[in-house]
């Protein structure tokens, strides 16, 4: 079975398996899809890219809490658009640290706020679990773990031994 054929498969299970699992977790679909697409987007594989997406992610839910907060405290009808641009600002400034450097994922986390209308603790359970299933979805699929299965399907020929 050609690579991409597999990887299909097991991203498609891994989805259905997501889409069904997270309401019974009381986790938003749709959230934790943004949280699996962000670990996808890092462009990184494992443990490392989890990390990066939870950061990021997460850190991204506390700028949009913050340009909600921001905007109400400035009082004015300008207000929204004076925190947006003050907090993308920081956005971007916090880019140049390294687990803040996936700015998409930090946006992952921002609109995902505004999404789930300012719910952010269904949010950064939503994001954290949904990454989890990127991971194991990636770990799944990739190519290591397609080349243990064909291995297990293969059997080795015994070693000789010379006596």
């Amino acid at each position: 079975m050609p690579i991409w054929l597999f990887t299909a498969i097991v991203l498609g299970f891994f989805s259905g398996l997501w889409t069904g699992v997270a309401p019974l977790l009381g986790l938003s679909i749709w959230a934790g899809f943004a949280g699996f697409t962000a670990y996808f987007a890092s462009g990184k594989h494992g443990v490392g890219a989890l990390g990066l997406t939870w950061a990021t992610s997460l850190f991204g839910v506390l700028c949009g809490w913050g340009m909600g907060q921001l905007g109400d405290l400035l009082g004015v009808s300008a207000g929204p658009a004076l925190a947006v641009g003050a907090i993308v600002t920081v956005v971007i400034l916090a880019g140049r640290f390294k687990w803040l450097s996936f700015i998409p994922g930090t946006f992952v986390g921002v609109y995902s706020y505004f999404a789930i209308d300012g719910d952010w603790q269904l949010l950064a359970a939503s994001l954290v679990v949904g990454a989890v299933f990127g991971l194991v979805g990636d770990l799944a699929s990739n190519e290591n773990a397609f080349g243990a299965l064909r291995l297990a399907r293969e059997k080795p020929e015994p070693e000789h031994q010379d006596a």
